[in-house]
C-alpha cells in the first residue's frame, strides 16, 4: 500500500508541472486553426494537414495589400503552465523563418509574446526555450521586455507565426511542444 501512494504521489508531482501536445499521439492539431493576414485585408496563405505523427503547417506569404504573415494558434486559457520554466518544441522547418508565440489577450492590439525559431533546413531538431526569453511584441514591433513567471497564468493561446515580413514560400512540421 505505501508503495503505491508513492507511485501515485510521484506521478502527481511529476505530472503537475508539464504539459506535452504530441501530435503524433493525441491527434491535437484539430483544435488549432490558421488565421492569415487576410483578416487585415492581406493576401497570404497558409494551411494545417495533420499527418500520421505531426502537424504540417505551411502556406505562402503575400506582400500585397499591407500583407505578410501566415499563423497558426491553439486555444490554451484552460491550460495552466504556471510551473513550467521552459518549452521544448520538435520542428523542422523551410523557407520563411516562424516564431513560437504566446498571446494573453484575444484582441490583436494587445502586445503579446514570442521568440523567433532557426531555420532546419528540413532536418527535424529539438529545440529547448526558456519561457523568460520571450520577448514582448506590438503588433510585431518589439519592447524591451521579457515574459514574466506571473504572466503564464494570463495566457489565452499559443502559436507559430512567419517572423519575416517577406514575400516565399514556409513549411513548417511540429512533431510535439512540451512545456516543462
Amino acid at each position: 500500500m505505501k508503495i503505491q501512494l508513492i507511485v501515485l504521489l510521484f506521478h502527481l508531482i511529476t505530472t503537475q508541472d508539464t504539459l506535452k501536445i504530441d501530435f503524433g499521439k493525441e491527434k491535437e492539431g484539430k483544435y488549432w486553426r490558421v488565421v492569415n493576414d487576410g483578416v487585415m485585408g492581406g493576401l497570404s496563405k497558409g494551411t494545417k494537414k495533420l499527418m500520421t505523427n505531426s502537424m504540417l503547417f505551411k502556406g505562402i506569404v503575400s506582400l500585397e495589400n499591407n500583407g505578410g504573415f501566415s499563423s497558426l494558434r491553439y486555444p490554451f486559457s484552460d491550460k495552466d503552465i504556471s510551473l513550467c520554466n521552459e518549452v521544448e518544441i520538435r520542428y523542422k522547418s523551410a523557407g520563411i523563418s516562424l516564431a513560437f508565440t504566446i498571446a494573453v489577450s484575444r484582441r490583436w492590439y494587445v502586445p503579446n509574446y514570442k521568440i523567433r525559431l532557426d531555420d532546419t533546413s528540413s532536418e527535424w531538431i529539438t529545440k529547448t526555450i526558456r519561457l523568460k526569453d520571450l520577448r514582448k511584441y506590438y503588433i510585431g514591433k518589439p519592447i524591451n521586455e521579457t515574459l514574466k513567471k506571473e504572466t503564464l497564468k494570463e495566457i489565452v493561446s499559443i502559436g507559430f507565426i512567419t517572423d519575416e515580413k517577406k514575400y516565399g514560400d514556409f513549411e513548417f512540421e511540429i512533431d510535439y511542444i512540451k512545456f516543462k
